[in-house]
């Protein structure tokens, strides 16, 4: 639909939200990806991952405005027409989730289509010493006992929201964003884990550095996603989108026919980018190159493939991803991390031969 058909569209479309097909709110989902599903590089709509905070909200394009407010000297009201008229652009990014499982697939790779984040941030013209931005969705509640309800919000460094990449998106695959993926806009900040890319967004606030608005305190927004390490007294925001790959197939515990298996996956990380991917037969003791089946991207995952001669036995297979500064994909978990986050140990997939 080109912008001039969608805004003809939106009385219609804002009376139903999304479409008559589309499915109500509901409570929070917790829903895995496949990555065996995927073609190509980019994740289907039906198979994209969701986590949620909080129930879904129930938003039309007649009534959702995005405020950007806060420590800046023109604060701005958008419209969902404003927005989609406003300079945009498409980008393959590959959003994972930060508690993803060494061999989860809470990870999904899609085209996405927004305005820059940085094209908002100059009109509202942040003031000199912000430092600062907090993203805040429509979806409220109460992430610990006892705490405060709050919307959910992360609180992001200035400098990421204005690198060229930061979206505020309104598309997935070519398509307006589907409920569950954060309808109808959602920030998109590619290369961090997806707790940043805040779905259902409704708020943009430049702050001061260091500033923390007590009720974003008071819901304990800040203890959540952050790494702990043993016998270190502070925790520390979440980085960059670590080192992984995935094997795709076979999947764990399958049996195969012996003969010729073509073993595939797929790797990702952020900076410095992905190199290769090296695939394991006997759980990590000898190891050979895969082939990459697509140009490794900061932001996006590469496709990876290992012609495997399959004899008959049993068998431990792993991958494991190296990037351009010689990084491997750790073994085995840190032992010092006390926490659930940036899991990107290698994972091992047994299969059968016979």
């Amino acid at each position: 639909m080109t912008r001039r058909g969608l805004l003809t569209a939106l009385p219609v479309l804002s009376g139903i939200g999304f479409g008559a097909k589309m499915r109500l709110p509901g409570p929070p989902r917790n829903v895995a990806s496949t990555l065996a599903g995927v073609s190509g590089l980019i994740t289907p709509v039906d198979r994209f991952f969701v986590r949620d905070h909080f129930q879904e909200p129930d938003l039309s394009l007649s009534d959702w405005k995005l405020q950007v407010e806060g420590h800046v000297s023109q604060p701005l009201e958008i419209s969902f027409s404003d927005l989609i008229l406003a300079p945009s652009v498409r980008r393959e990014v590959t959003l994972e989730c930060a508690g993803n499982g060494s061999s989860g697939f809470a990870v999904s790779t899609g085209l996405w289509k927004g305005v820059p984040l940085s094209f908002l941030l100059a009109a509202a013209s942040p003031l000199r010493n912000a430092g600062e931005v907090l993203l805040e969705g429509a979806d409220e509640g109460s992430l610990l006992a006892k705490a405060r309800q709050f919307p959910y919000a992360r609180i992001i460094p200035l400098e990421h929201c204005i690198a060229a990449e930061a979206l505020v998106a309104y598309e997935l695959n070519r398509q307006l964003l589907p409920r569950a993926n954060g309808f109808p806009a959602r920030a998109l900040l590619p290369g961090w884990y997806a707790m940043d890319s805040v779905k259902w967004l409704r708020r943009i606030v430049v702050l001061k550095q260091g500033e923390r608005p007590p009720a974003y305190r008071e819901a304990g927004m800040d203890q959540v996603y952050t790494r702990v390490r043993k016998g270190e007294p502070a925790a520390q925001p979440l980085g960059r989108l670590q080192l992984k790959s995935e094997i795709a197939f076979p999947d764990d515990g399958a049996r195969l026919p012996a003969g010729r298996q073509q073993v595939w996956g797929f790797a990702w990380g952020s900076k410095p980018v992905l190199r290769g991917v090296l695939v394991s037969i006997d759980g990590g003791k000898n190891w050979q190159g895969a082939r990459l089946e697509s140009q490794p991207d900061v932001f996006l995952w590469a496709r990876w493939s290992f012609e495997w001669d399959a004899r008959p036995g049993d068998y431990a297979l792993v991958s494991r991803a190296e990037d351009d500064a010689g990084h491997l994909q750790p073994l085995v978990r840190d032992p010092q991390r006390d926490d659930q986050y940036e899991l990107n140990q290698c994972a091992r997939v047994t299969c059968f031969v016979r």
